[in-house]
């Protein structure tokens, strides 16, 4: 103990004085210092009792409050609710991402317990220990005080980590902090031999020697001479306090990843046809990187499932809500930030932010899919109305839909409707135009999509929705009809004056009647706003090679898009090389051109809006306010 204890001896109050003052003053001293030894050990044992129990009651009480909290999350987590989940935990974007991760999920279904657990300040900081099976793991874990005395969980914790260190082996340079120094001991021989073992036959010496560091985060880095794995502290030490099995089967992954040979799968989506030439870009992709072979595999479905994910490294597709909230996906925020190869700036902005979710890129954007509007110049021609022009309003299609429509309607009724869109783009568009503020280019004016935008877009729909001459109501047919209307509508005899639908269709539609092409419709002040659907790739979250994967999504970006979808190139260089603007038809060009710098993508939150769901309750009298809140349920988490 380094408590100090001051005595002070005063004189005896009744003045007497032994007879034998040496003896009597000699044996009085010995007795002193003997009574005053006892005093101070008894004093000094029973104040260190008292301060061991004092640490033990709070180590109790920590170890009681942080399992608690623990207790909220697990039960949050194995529920799938995602929000309650996340309420419990920091609001950083790279730890919100970390969460969903399979390898920080693990422990959540295994019945977790705080062993150990100490208080320093707001912070705390714990042992968390789980079992699979036979094997007992454990790993650290902060959580911070709030002022109303509940827990946060943190990334990390003031103090914890201590200094960085670092040690030079034959392959390069290993990082770490100052706690991890006893494991670092071990984790950088094992390397050595790890690279020795994996270059022994045509190991791509350009990136070595490089730097391996133990991190305190899970952020991931695509430099070529650097490689970053979380600390055993955060993916799992065994029972013993050593690296496990857990630490020691992601470091060979990312090793092989890095210098070994390795096989890519890449699912390919079944659609019409793939997104682009995936075997050549393949051929192309193995000539340059040998120790690399890409294993394209044809899915079955026109969405992967998670089954079909388990086996794959990345795939050809943007990845849904669902998927993200699943924790199948990998984010690629470090990989893009820490890439210097990666040119960032030969991005179409429209279709790079549509790669976003909740500040986090998730998939490579490939390609943007633009509707546009086409209208029978016939029938403007029968009902005497004048064509419109590129940059028309929504009062103004509207007065035409009414004008056309029944100015030109024949007796048999071959012309019933005034407008006809049988996806959501004219409602997305009508959205983001509505109230509109932005003082400049779309992409560069952050106006989010309102829950009071969405209400007056069903409101509008409502109003017109099954009226003569205005916007046919197919809320009452099935999902196969309605597929079906955009391919029988030209020959059935119900048809539209202005309809939405794809480029690729131009010609096909301009051999069967002639045609106008126009972009959405804006206001006065604004330009239409087109909704642009951005197509991509991502990498998954079980793959072992998530470095590789990244270089052939990179690789990717610069194959242009299947002349035939007359999808937009995600980089304007490529745009430019395939020559994607000037092929296309005058008509067609001029209106997709006008329309391009005014697009908005569609979010990855935003895709599940406008469904059936919502058209249907607001046609069957539920208020649009009501109905805007209706959207499907994200269930989180799955294994």
């Amino acid at each position: 103990m380094n408590e100090r204890f001051d005595w002070q001896i005063g004189e005896e109050e009744d003045g007497r004085i032994s007879p034998h003052p040496t003896a009597v003053s000699r044996q009085s001293r010995l007795w002193f210092w003997l009574g005053l030894t006892a005093v101070l050990l008894l004093s000094g044992g029973w104040l260190w009792r008292t301060l061991q129990a004092q640490l033990a009651d709070a180590g109790h009480a920590a170890v009681e409050m942080t399992q608690v909290a623990l207790n909220f999350e697990r039960d949050a987590y194995l529920a799938g609710d995602g929000d309650l989940f996340y309420s419990f935990q920091a609001s950083q974007p790279d730890w919100f991402s970390a969460q969903l991760q399979p390898l920080n999920g693990r422990l959540y279904r295994h019945n977790p317990i705080i062993t150990q657990a100490e208080r320093h300040d707001a912070y705390f900081w714990a042992n968390v220990q789980w079992a699979e099976g036979s094997q007992i793991y454990q790993r650290v874990a902060f959580w911070q005080m709030q002022p109303d005395g509940s827990l946060i969980h943190q990334p990390e914790a003031p103090g914890y980590w201590g200094g960085f260190d670092s040690a030079l082996y034959p392959w390069g340079q290993l990082d770490y902090f100052q706690i991890d120094a006893d494991l670092a001991g071990q984790i950088g021989p094992y390397v050595t031999a790890q690279i020795a073992a994996l270059c022994r036959d045509n190991c791509p010496t350009a990136e070595r020697p490089f730097i391996l560091t133990l991190a305190n985060d899970f952020a991931e880095t695509a430099a070529p001479n650097q490689m970053r794995v979380p600390s055993p502290r955060l993916v799992g030490l065994d029972e013993n306090g050593a690296p496990s099995d857990l630490f020691w089967e992601l470091l060979d992954g990312r090793l092989v990843d890095r210098f070994g040979r390795i096989t890519l799968r890449f699912g390919i989506p079944v659609a019409e046809a793939p997104l682009m030439d995936y075997e050549t870009a393949a051929a192309q992709f193995m000539a340059q990187n040998p120790r690399i072979a890409i294993e394209l595999v044809y899915l079955e479905t026109a969405e992967p499932t998670l089954v079909d994910l388990a086996t794959l490294d990345a795939v050809g597709a943007a990845p849904t809500a669902d998927l993200l909230a699943a924790g199948a996906v990998h984010d690629l925020t470090s990989m893009m930030q820490t890439d210097s190869d990666f040119d960032r700036a030969d991005f179409y902005e429209q279709l790079w932010q549509g790669a976003w979710w909740r500040d986090r890129m998730w998939f490579m954007p490939l390609a943007g899919r633009m509707n546009v509007l086409y209208y029978d110049k016939n029938a403007y021609r029968n009902a005497n109305q004048p064509e419109p022009t590129l940059r028309w309003t929504w009062q103004e299609m509207e007065a035409d839909m009414t004008a056309v429509s029944l100015g030109s309607a024949s007796p048999d009724g071959r012309l019933a409707w005034g407008f006809l869109d049988v996806g959501p783009d004219a409602l997305f568009s009508y959205a983001y135009n509505w109230n509109n503020r932005c003082e400049e280019a779309t992409v560069r004016c952050d106006q989010p999509l309102t829950t009071e935008a969405i209400a007056t877009t069903l409101a509008w729909y409502h109003t017109l929705a099954g009226q003569p001459g205005q916007i046919p109501d197919f809320t009452q047919m099935s999902a196969v009809e309605r597929t079906g209307v955009m391919s029988n509508w030209q020959s059935a005899r119900r048809r539209a004056a202005i309809w939405v639908e794809s480029p690729l269709l131009y010609e096909l539609r301009f051999q069967l009647n002639p045609l106008g092409v126009l972009p959405f419709p804006g206001s006065d002040r604004f330009d239409g706003i087109t909704p642009l659907w951005v197509d991509g790739a991502f990498v998954t979250a079980g793959s072992e090679n998530p470095y590789t994967a990244w270089q052939w999504l990179k690789f990717l970006t610069y194959q242009p898009p299947s002349a035939r979808f007359r999808t937009v190139p995600t980089r304007p260089s490529v745009a430019t090389t395939s020559q994607f603007w000037t092929r296309l038809p005058h008509d067609l060009g001029n209106a997709m051109r006008t329309a391009f710098p005014f697009s908005r993508p569609v979010f990855i939150e935003e895709q599940v809006l406008f469904s059936w769901e919502m058209l249907t309750a607001v046609q069957n009298g539920t208020p649009p306010e009501q109905a805007a809140q209706l959207r499907p349920r994200l269930l989180w988490f799955q294994p």
